[in-house]
């Protein structure tokens, strides 16, 4: 299998998981372990990467906020 139908594969289930109504951490955290096969990645430090993010950034408290906006302003009938 070629790598881009790996990576199709693998970003058509984070699509389904999205859509079930998966948190958005085990979604990206379910890609990251896909993907990481087509680029030659090792898996040994996803863990400890995985909580820096939280401990030092707050890009993963920023995308359900930005989601909620966008609901609410579809909601509204703003957009």
């Amino acid at each position: 299998m070629s790598d881009g139908t790996w990576i199709t594969i693998v970003s058509l289930a984070a699509t389904f998981l999205f859509m079930m109504g998966t948190p958005v951490l085990l979604v990206i955290f379910y890609w990251v372990v896909g993907a990481s096969p087509v680029a030659d990645l090792g898996l040994d430090n996803t863990g400890s990467e995985l909580l820096n993010v939280f401990k030092d950034g707050f890009a993963l408290m920023a995308m359900p906020l930005n989601i909620l906006t966008g609901d609410l302003i579809n909601k509204s009938e703003i957009a």
